[in-house]
């Protein structure tokens, strides 16, 4: 009975998993869309004569956009 009830928990627990796993992704894919029109914006401030976007935007920006390896992005 304990056996059952254990492996019912973690096929619970494997889908929560699975399904967090997707959010996580859509959340990412968004952000990424985000940082390329956030970009995108920063060229246009530079183009018509402005300082372009604060340090901090930036490795918002960075963060985003430059490839990494995966564990560092987590």
């Amino acid at each position: 009975m304990e056996e059952e009830a254990l492996r019912r928990k973690l096929l619970e627990l494997s889908t929560r998993q699975a399904s967090l796993n997707f959010k996580i992704y859509e959340l990412f894919t968004c952000n990424r869309t985000l940082a390329m029109r956030l970009s995108g914006y920063a060229a246009e401030n530079r183009s018509l004569g402005g300082k372009g976007v604060s340090e901090e935007v930036q490795k918002i920006i960075d963060r985003y956009l430059l490839p990494k390896k995966r564990d560092q992005q987590l």
